[in-house]
């Protein structure tokens, strides 16, 4: 039985320490938290374990195989490093960073520590629809991928959210506004599905809400011989959640419960072969769902039980957890790309200019601290 803590208790946080609480992991349990709000601490006392302000007293006087890092953005670095180094296997919640520079020094650390499991808990990767047109695509069964679009605007926050102050949705608590925040997941099963990209071109705005960064994103990202448009916000009352990936043999669509695949001829050969007239072939059409079962199971434990499951499966060497710290790194690389194409307003070649983006940032900082 693995003996995890989590530290940074906050929402997320207590979330995966209730899970651990109530055994809803199999091999793992919950021997202690830490978190320095006194609040929150208070919150933690029915978990029934001890409880710390500092996380690095709890890991150098606690007998902990694994450790969940659920803290502020800025923080999930600098405490993935003490607890790699002192040999603790170790998820961090997304993003893995701020900024890919800091994801690459986690990723430089953790190489030093072959035996110590490290990863980011991208529970979207669970998602039986992803996962299946991940396989579609990478089989090669549905040819060349030819055009690519992802809406995700169905996390409304009003300004009254925002009043709530704290850390969030701000660049100096949290590093940025919905693009950090919420579209690191469906970032993340992008590439997961479809790959980087070579460059990025990206926009960002505040729309009706008295705060310092974007609830608003549209970013096209250039591969070799498509496009793929990203497009985000946090202001629609009625949202949409959307993949749709058009192939030259097939077509998936992807939404929030359900998914819709066609396969079809190869439309190169249909172009080949048309002789009169527009072009056209019969496509056989299927479905498949998130799963009603699967989605009530949410409701009790959350998306984010699978990540730590398959987390201990990697730590157990039964099975692979769900993402690497590279992958995280990607998904700061195209997340940072999108920023920084934003405020300089030109075209962003992949991988960035780590330094460029850190000092852009800063400013950015800079000028929120300036405004109060």
């Amino acid at each position: 039985m693995l003996k995890f803590a989590v530290i940074g208790i906050g929402r997320m946080g207590f979330r995966h320490a209730y899970n651990l609480h109530m055994h809803f992991i199999p091999g793992a349990k919950l021997v202690a938290v830490a978190d320095i709000d006194e609040k929150v601490q208070e919150k933690a006392k029915k978990l029934g374990v001890k409880i710390y302000a500092d996380y690095k007293q709890m890991i150098d006087e606690m007998d902990i195989d694994a450790v969940v890092v659920a803290t502020p953005h800025y923080q999930h670095v600098e405490i993935a490093k003490y607890c790699v180094e002192k040999g603790i296997h170790t998820l961090v919640e997304k993003p893995i960073s701020v900024t890919t520079k800091a994801a690459k020094e986690l990723i430089d650390l953790s190489i030093k520590y072959p035996d110590v499991k490290v990863g980011v808990s991208f529970n979207q990767r669970s998602n039986k629809m992803y996962i299946k047109a991940h396989k579609l695509i990478s089989s090669g069964k549905f040819g060349d991928v030819q055009r690519v679009n992802f809406t995700v605007t169905h996390w409304y926050r009003s300004q009254a959210y925002y009043n709530q102050g704290g850390w969030r949705a701000t660049y100096v608590g949290e590093g940025g506004g919905c693009l950090i925040n919420q579209c690191v997941h469906q970032i993340d099963a992008m590439l997961w599905i479809i790959g980087m990209p070579n460059k990025l071109t990206g926009t960002m705005r505040t729309i009706d809400r008295n705060i310092t960064v974007e609830n608003d994103v549209t970013a096209v990202l250039n591969y070799q011989d498509f496009d793929a448009v990203f497009t985000a916000s946090t202001h629609e009352i009625k949202g949409t959640n959307k993949l749709e990936i058009a192939c030259d043999k097939g077509k998936i669509v992807i939404g929030k419960y359900f998914m819709t695949i066609y396969k079809h001829k190869s439309q190169k050969e249909v172009n080949k072969t048309t002789s009169f007239g527009y072009g056209s072939a019969p496509s056989i059409k299927y479905y498949s769902s998130y799963g009603f079962f699967r989605g009530l199971k949410d409701l009790v434990v959350g998306q984010q039980a699978r990540a730590i499951k398959a987390f201990v499966k990697d730590i157990n060497g039964k099975g692979e957890q769900l993402a690497s710290l590279q992958d995280g790194l990607n998904t700061m690389e195209i997340i940072n790309g999108i920023y920084l194409s934003s405020w300089t307003g030109a075209s962003v070649s992949l991988p960035i200019d780590d330094d460029s983006y850190e000092a852009l940032l800063e400013s950015k900082k800079q000028d929120e601290l300036k405004r109060g």
